[in-house]
């Protein structure tokens, strides 16, 4: 089951908010973005991005996570894919790009 990883805030140049999402899915070992670029290609900057901190970090993502987030926020982020969404929407670190 594909998970977020990262969100992005996209500098675009084109009217309105540009957030993307980066997921993996361990499943069918891959990497997903919501990004027009990434449908044509099926590759794109930030799944780059991903994929580079995931090999700088031995294959697993580098999460960061706001200090706000208590114990019981992350106990409950590992309740369903949906909740650690939730999670890392709330309490992760997003990347402009």
């Amino acid at each position: 089951m594909p998970r977020l990883v990262q969100v992005f805030l996209s500098q675009a140049q084109r009217p309105g908010p540009s957030i993307f999402e980066v997921n993996s899915d361990p499943d069918t070992d891959s990497i997903r973005c919501t990004c027009p670029g990434f449908v044509g290609r099926s590759t794109c900057k930030h799944v780059r991005f991903v994929k580079s901190r995931m090999d700088s970090n031995d294959g697993t993502y580098p999460l960061e996570i706001s200090n706000r987030a208590t114990k019981e926020d992350i106990k409950k982020a590992q309740a369903s894919d949906e909740d650690f969404r939730q999670f890392v929407i709330k309490f992760g670190k997003i990347e402009v790009y």
